[in-house]
């Protein structure tokens, strides 16, 4: 066998590849709507030029408000939705040519109850389900105790779907998703309406379990900004269907800091409204805020981050007898980088 071909057998470290993916939706679906338009109503676009790439093995996070556009990406990406231009390679398959092929290596985890039937037992309806994937019989019966034993239901089983908890129906709906041993997952918010106990056991098995020791590849849309920033190795923002950042969860906090303001608390031994009004017309110095502490006064500062304006406003202080004990820098917090990355949607 020649070299070359040896290389074309290596698995890609890309599994999942999209390039400019729009979605849009009609934005009335009554007839009149179609009549008055001649079958072509306007639409609203809800994915705008998305572009990004899932490494094998990678946990990737869309992080975004409501209607931001993270379930329907999910949907496109697991061929459930037409995209109207763009293209979308899943391991090495193109989507719009064998989207069945693409279908094989998924698993899709969403929140909705009502694909269940809620008068079957668990096993009764991973038993449906699993013959919709293909599995029958001994092998089936296997499977299901494989994928129950790794969300931990062993014991409920048998137990009825509509007298499950949330937590135990978001479990039952990611051992639906595992039946057919999918190298690819697509979870859509796994622990909405679920306790924080039973939340925080379900991001340890999607962690350490699925991705960790199993190597799977997982898609995970959240509007929790804990879950992102400490669960995912990679967190795309949305914005309104369009990506405002992306990268991991660090170097979001590091574009943020770029982006913004610069903060500051500075401990001083005494300030006055003389000194403080003074200070306050320096350029660049976006807000100044004084609060009494043990130490004297600390002073919550602002500033633009090119320019002088931390320089001046502590020759200042100095230059009025104040004493300058100590200053220190302010990290981004989430919330703050969530904010203003989505503050067009919030507000606009």
């Amino acid at each position: 066998m020649r070299h070359t071909d040896n290389i074309s057998m290596q698995p890609s470290a890309t599994m999942i590849s999209v390039e400019h993916l729009e979605k849009s939706f009609p934005i009335s679906y009554r007839i009149s709507a179609w009549i008055k338009h001649r079958g072509a109503p306007p639409r609203r676009t809800v994915l705008h030029d998305i572009c990004l790439s899932v490494r094998r093995g990678e946990l990737f996070g869309l992080l975004g408000p409501n209607g931001a556009g993270k379930t329907t990406l999910l949907k496109v990406l697991a061929t459930l939705a037409i995209p109207d231009r763009g293209a979308i390679v899943v391991d090495g398959i193109d989507a719009a040519t064998d989207a069945l092929g693409v279908k094989a290596r998924i698993g899709l985890c969403t929140s909705e109850e009502r694909s269940f039937y809620f008068r079957l037992s668990a096993r009764e309806n991973l038993t449906f389900f699993g013959a919709m994937v293909g599995l029958h019989g001994k092998p089936l019966e296997r499977r299901i105790k494989e994928v129950v034993e790794v969300v931990d239901l062993e014991a409920d089983l048998d137990r009825r779907f509509d007298g499950y908890s949330s937590g135990m129906r978001q479990r039952l709906t990611l051992a639906r998703a595992l039946l057919s041993d999918p190298e690819i997952l697509f979870l859509d918010e796994p622990t909405r309406a679920v306790d924080p106990i039973h939340a925080e056991s379900l991001r340890t098995l999607i962690k350490q379990e699925l991705v960790q020791r199993r190597g799977k590849t997982v898609v995970l849309a959240t509007n929790l900004l804990d879950e992102a920033w400490n669960l995912c190795d990679t967190v795309a923002v949305l914005r309104a269907g369009r990506i405002a950042a992306i990268g991991p969860p660090k170097s979001l906090d590091a574009r943020f800091m770029g982006m913004r303001l610069l903060r500051y608390q500075i401990t001083v031994d005494r300030i006055d409204d003389a000194i403080m009004a003074r200070t306050r017309a320096i350029a660049g110095l976006a807000r100044l805020d004084a609060a009494p502490c043990a130490d004297g006064f600390v002073l919550d500062v602002e500033v633009e981050q090119s320019g002088p304006a931390l320089t001046e406003l502590l020759r200042a202080v100095s230059a009025n007898g104040v004493t300058v004990r100590n200053l220190v820098s302010q990290e981004a917090r989430p919330l703050e980088v969530f904010t203003d990355l989505t503050r067009e949607q919030i507000h606009g």
